[in-house]
């Protein structure tokens, strides 16, 4: 009899055909059969394996270099706003400035520092001007509430919790599948992508924020850091409009803008991530 692999658990075929049955309804099941709880749609990609030490070193000391010359626009730079966030330039996508934002739990202020100031008012946010830490603040001061530590932004869409950021609490976070989703993403998703290591730019992937959802016309406005680091389409709502299909019910969004039908920049999105439970914007 054939043999699968749920969990690192070697199953005959019957088991799993009989486990299938037995899954609950939000239960995705990815092509190498990892069950993931809190899941609309399915075919989402396994995690990628970590870099190693060394490989990661060295992309730390290459983004340390990437940020000395030929800045699309100058670096701090605001390049728009969104529901009362702004975004900065990072130069370029492949730089990083090794900074820190933390947010104020009082008064919602951002201040940045080299180290960890240790104040237990001042909650951590990111590595400044990237685009989690764009996704992390918006998050804090529109819903209160934040995800763990990661080192890239594709792993956004594997967490499985998030935390409220004033009574540290936790909850569950889930997850809609690109193209197989049966959700819309809704205002305040993170929109995830996939990583392309053989690109430099998009090896670490991208997240976004959904600000504005327009089903009539298939659009999806987004905020975000460090995408193109140009001044924002609408510098006061969004950064870009891309697009979005239903197609038999499924819910697939491609990185093209509204009124283009190609973007030979742009990168794979795998899903939007939003908590199991909490009062949609």
């Amino acid at each position: 009899m054939s043999k699968v692999i749920i969990n690192n658990q070697r199953l005959s075929t019957f088991t799993f055909v009989v486990l299938l049955f037995l899954l609950p309804i939000n239960t995705a099941i990815s092509t190498d059969h990892l069950i993931i709880a809190n899941t609309d749609g399915y075919g989402l990609k396994p995690k990628p394996s970590p870099k190693s030490k060394e490989e990661s070193a060295q992309n730390y000391r290459q983004g340390l270099l990437a940020c000395d010359a030929d800045c699309i626009t100058p670096i701090g730079q605001t390049l728009g706003q969104a529901n009362g966030v702004p975004a900065y330039s990072n130069c370029k996508s492949t730089c990083i400035l090794p900074e820190y934002s933390f947010m104020d739990l009082q008064n919602q202020s951002i201040s940045i520092h080299k180290t960890n100031p240790n104040d237990e008012n001042k909650h951590y946010v990111g590595l400044i001007y990237q685009c989690v830490e764009y996704a992390r603040r918006w998050w804090m001061k529109n819903l209160g509430i934040t995800f763990g530590d990661i080192d890239s932004a594709y792993e956004i869409i594997y967490l499985t919790n998030g935390k409220n950021i004033d009574s540290n609490d936790s909850f569950k976070l889930a997850r809609s599948i690109n193209g197989s989703a049966k959700r819309p993403p809704k205002k305040g998703d993170l929109l995830v992508y996939y990583p392309n290591f053989e690109i430099q730019n998009w090896r670490h992937g991208h997240v976004a924020v959904v600000v504005d959802v327009d089903l009539e016309h298939g659009t999806v406005s987004v905020a975000e850091q460090n995408y193109a680091n140009l001044p924002w389409q609408n510098p006061s709502k969004y950064s870009r409009k891309i697009q979005l299909f239903s197609i038999a019910g499924q819910y697939r969004v491609i990185d093209v803008n509204s009124n283009k039908h190609t973007n030979s920049k742009g990168g794979l999105i795998a899903g939007w991530i939003y908590p199991a439970s909490i009062h949609r914007l």
